[in-house]
């Protein structure tokens, strides 16, 4: 299943011609301290970003006010993954062992939550989220040796564990990052990916409803416990990962992930960026542009290489249209206003 090949030239004209191109990153005030490690752009106005201490906030005004927002019960939890629907509607996700792991869900901007999911097995560990429209997928650590998957096909009011699959079966010491709430994606071709690390990088990609699964070796590296793929998002048709070693904060890597009719998927190394990254979006447009955020900067994807934005740490980032958000340590938050090409 495994297929490999140098950096095609696709890649290398990933932002070829975006000279002119512009990422800048604004500072905004989230009001709170704590590490934030979900964001979700819905659109120009609206974003929600989540963090430690049960932390949820929205803007709806672009960035210029941001709102916290309690989730009764849930102060204790670290909220890694937020799925912002719209102004009214967000889904988020806590992290940790057994009752740590939920999915809490508002539809009134924040005012009320409803517990849509909680982990009562204390061998589980929820990871991320992913939403296509109404359908969500949900990825938790190995339990008896399957990465565990969730499904819903209502933005998220209910969700319905996967039943075990052999593609999903874990290779050992292998696990998933709960750094982004990126390690599940939808594909461009309509697939569900997982991407791991630790015992190995791997990519897992399985069909919609769950069930059928394959798993790729990956060229970026793998360590126990600190190195792997950490987060995927799509680029034009194709698939970006990005990761590195949290341990060596200044060790990153890339890959492209195509998928071949017929053959299944192509995995290309790519250019290391200028540090661990955690997280990538991408912005669609004649070239492609793509950012990638860690603890030790912000990069841009232009002209076959990772340009350097920002020496300030940030742990997530989304784009909705030409603008995002990315959000970090002691309530860090940026807009990033891109320029399209």
């Amino acid at each position: 299943m495994r297929r490999w090949r140098a950096v095609p030239a696709v890649v290398l004209a990933l932002a070829a011609g975006t000279a002119a191109a512009q990422a800048t990153l604004v500072p905004q005030d989230s009001g709170v301290n704590v590490r934030l490690r979900g964001i979700s752009a819905v659109d120009a106005n609206v974003a929600w970003a989540s963090g430690r201490e049960g932390t949820v906030l929205r803007t709806v005004d672009g960035g210029a006010h941001w709102q916290a927002l309690r989730v009764p019960g849930a102060e204790a939890l670290d909220f890694r993954d937020v799925e912002g629907f719209d102004a009214n509607t967000a889904v988020v996700l806590s992290i940790g062992p057994g009752a740590s792991s939920r999915v809490y869900r508002t539809v009134d901007g924040g005012a009320t939550w409803t517990l849509a999911l909680r982990n009562d097995d204390a061998r589980a560990f929820f990871d991320c989220m992913a939403f296509d429209g109404d359908r969500g997928w949900l990825l938790g650590d190995p339990v008896d040796g399957h990465f565990q998957v969730y499904t819903s096909e209502d933005a998220g009011r209910t969700w319905h564990p996967a039943e075990p699959a052999p593609g999903r079966r874990a290779l050992p010491d292998e696990a998933a990052y709960a750094a982004s709430g990126t390690c599940i994606a939808v594909t461009p071709w309509g697939e569900r990916m997982v991407v791991t690390g630790g015992g190995a990088a791997r990519v897992l990609l399985g069909d919609s409803g769950g069930e059928l699964w394959f798993a790729y070796d990956a060229p970026m590296p793998a360590r126990v416990p600190a190195t792997g793929i950490f987060s995927a998002t799509p680029v034009g048709e194709d698939m970006l990962l990005v990761g590195g070693d949290f341990e060596h904060e200044e060790t990153g890597s890339a890959a492209l992930a195509q998928f071949v009719s017929g053959e299944g998927l192509s995995l290309s190394p790519l250019p290391d960026p200028n540090g661990y990254r955690s997280g990538a979006a991408c912005l669609d447009g004649r070239s492609p542009q793509c950012i990638a955020v860690g603890p030790n900067g912000v990069d841009l994807l232009r002209e076959g290489r990772w340009q350097a934005l920002s020496a300030t740490g940030y742990d997530s980032v989304d784009i909705a249209g030409d603008v995002g958000w990315a959000s970090g340590d002691q309530g860090r938050i940026a807009r990033i206003e891109l320029t399209p090409r």
